[in-house]
């Protein structure tokens, strides 16, 4: 064969194959873009996120209250669930986890929309975690992986301050950073520190390719985990307090039913019992708790509606600082302290130190329509007395005394209201500024008060004083002085205003956090101790209430005499108060029983408030439950003896 025709032939062939490859790229180009294009656009870079182990919370001697753990989650990734393939991937997914079908759509349904992975199922069994590994083709965009899972090593214990964690509702999804597919703090120190506890998450990228199969892992970020809490709280003291209180509480219950339950149907049966130790020095608070109470480890694999409304009405609530309670006669401490500072005493003494009868009732000479006949606790006359022995011995009379003579020496002038002055220096009706959630302030009635409920809220008051010029009476004046009436107050109120009345005046910011530490040991942020402000007490009134309230326990006629007689060792460094706040009178009326304990009395540093709910009387039932915790606090572990009542005592 010629050159030519050898040159001519392999021309052809050229041509050919450039013929054939022009019209592959035509077909591709024209025929095929679309597909191709979406395929392309299909084989994408992904990034998703992974939690950050939230940072731990210990006491103030370094024992952990919260923590993280590893463990092995169902993670869904929505933008690998192919959408065909949902409906079989949800069945399957709700067979597998015993979640409603409708909950595990709801949340893949989510984290599609999101492009984001939510965590299903917080933690597997080592059995289920190898079913889904080796049945990955029937789970798609599903995988298992290490995270960390939140743990409560002490159960209940102080889990009301401590608080949970949750998924975010509309109103958490208002809060600054807070997605829908975080974990968050609900209650407690969890929600009052959750943007220093959460952490930063990681980053994974990836690439996926039309099917959303993953080709390859691009690059990792490792998360940071979340600052570490330092509680003021003693888990010693801790732990007393809620024994104390689960124990005082059933003692209560005894009284009237041991098998009562709380409610509309059982008015009488107690409901709760709340306690607080603070520092007098500080304002630190050493232990918070209310019984009942809940474990915060059941929020962490999810909680149904059922299980959570199976809990007893207020399991969840802080009453230390959200419960509102009449302070009854523990509030005469405040009145007794606007008696020497004013120096207003009864119609009939001209000094703290002059005797009046406490009479068994105060015929009031009211012509304002208030009540005109108050009664006594005792129901009798129990001799003559001064303010240091009528706070001894709670004597409604003389109290009611110095009302009546501040109501008819002031009224309808600024100085009609210098009780209620003084309770609000000392922190009553206003937020404390602990850092906890959800604070109540409460109230401390007076006239302006009752005038604008009368044009803004009416319902809150009684028709009839509506007609009146003044809806505020003389008798609304005379309740106050003893506690009652519309004052209510929080437990972490009264046990702020005695730590100020008995440290000489200086009225601090309880904290509950000393400090945030990061996960090398730095400090991140500092809770000092704040002054709020600082009270002129006269030096003598201070060391007449420590007195009188030594005398409260010490004295055979202190009303809490009797629940402290087994007290031993440094019982005379024990002063307190007792108090029964009437909350539904008649012959089958229910109290609520209180008591404000502190020691030592020389130089106070441990004020210890207890609540009982519907308990009883204060003598009977606050006090003994009071008692072995202040028995732990100045005498050990070993100087505490079982809870016994004590006798009726306002």
């Amino acid at each position: 064969m010629s050159a030519g025709w050898r040159l001519g032939v392999l021309g052809l062939i050229f041509i050919g194959l450039f013929s054939v490859l022009t019209l592959r790229l035509w077909q591709i180009q024209v025929t095929e873009a679309a597909t191709y294009e979406e395929q392309a656009v299909s084989n994408r870079i992904d990034v998703a996120s992974t939690p950050a182990p939230r940072g731990e919370i210990r006491d103030v001697k370094g024992r952990l209250l919260a923590g993280t753990r590893p463990a092995l989650a169902i993670v869904v990734d929505g933008q690998l669930i192919p959408k065909d393939e949902q409906e079989e991937l949800v069945n399957s997914l709700a067979a597998f986890t015993s979640l409603a079908p409708g909950e595990v759509a709801a949340i893949i349904d989510d984290a599609r929309a999101r492009g984001d992975r939510i965590t299903l199922v917080p933690e597997l069994t080592d059995e289920q975690a190898v079913f889904l590994i080796e049945h990955s083709e029937e789970f798609p965009g599903v995988a298992v992986e290490p995270q960390p899972v939140r743990i409560y090593p002490e159960g209940e214990l102080a889990s009301h301050v401590i608080g949970y964690i949750g998924r975010p509702n509309d109103e958490d999804l208002e809060r600054p950073g807070v997605k829908h597919t975080d974990l968050i703090g609900k209650i407690g120190v969890e929600r009052e520190y959750d943007d220093l506890l959460r952490g930063t998450p990681g980053l994974k990228k990836y690439q996926v390719d039309a099917k959303r199969n993953v080709l390859e892992e691009l690059a990792e970020q490792s998360p940071e985990p979340g600052g570490s809490l330092q509680l003021t709280i003693d888990l010693d003291i801790q732990r007393v307090l809620e024994e104390s209180l689960a124990e005082g509480l059933a003692l209560s219950r005894e009284q009237y039913d041991a098998d009562c339950v709380p409610g509309e149907d059982d008015p009488q049966c107690p409901v709760r019992a709340v306690g607080v130790v603070l520092d007098a020095k500080d304002g630190s608070v050493l232990a918070m708790a209310s019984v009942p109470t809940y474990d915060p480890n059941i929020f962490v694999g999810g909680l149904s509606q059922e299980e959570f409304a199976a809990f007893p009405e207020g399991a969840f609530t802080n009453s230390a600082v959200q419960g509102q309670y009449a302070p009854a006669s523990t509030f005469k401490a405040v009145t007794y302290m606007t008696s020497l500072e004013e120096n207003v005493y009864p119609r009939e003494a001209r000094s703290a130190e002059t005797r009046i009868l406490c009479a068994g009732q105060l015929d009031a000479p009211f012509t304002d329509r208030s009540q005109l006949v108050w009664r006594n606790w005792t129901r009798a006359d129990d001799g003559e007395q001064n303010i240091h022995e009528a706070f001894m011995r709670s004597c409604n009379v003389y109290f009611w005394d110095v009302a009546l003579n501040i109501w008819d020496t002031y009224k309808d002038t600024p100085r009609e209201n210098m009780l209620q002055d003084w309770a609000r220096d000392l922190g009553f009706a206003a937020e404390s500024g602990i850092d906890l959630p959800f604070e109540r302030e409460g109230i401390i009635p007076d006239r302006a008060l009752y005038e604008d409920w009368a044009e803004n809220s009416p319902l809150r008051l009684d028709p009839a004083r509506l007609e009146l010029a003044s809806p505020w009476l003389g008798g609304d004046l005379l309740l106050a002085s003893v506690g009652q009436g519309s004052v209510v107050v929080t437990p972490l109120q009264l046990a702020n205003a005695y730590a100020a009345m008995l440290n000489g005046g200086t009225l601090w910011q309880p904290r509950v956090v000393n400090e945030v530490v990061d996960s090398n040991g730095q400090v991140i942020f500092e809770n000092p101790q704040k002054m709020i402000r600082e009270l002129d007490i006269d030096r003598t009134t201070v060391l007449g209430l420590r007195a009188d309230m030594q005398q409260v326990v010490n004295n055979p006629k202190g009303t809490a005499a009797a629940a402290f007689a087994d007290f031993g060792f440094r019982k005379e460094q024990v002063g307190g108060k007792t108090g029964t706040a009437e909350i539904i009178k008649g012959e089958d009326g229910v109290s609520t029983a209180l008591f404000a304990g502190v020691a030592p009395i020389s130089n106070p540093k441990y004020i210890v408030v207890v609540v009982v709910e519907r308990g009883g009387s204060g003598g009977k039932v606050a006090a003994p439950t009071a008692k072995p915790i202040l028995q732990f606090l100045m005498n050990g572990p070993e100087g505490v003896t079982p809870i016994i009542l004590g006798e009726d005592a306002d």
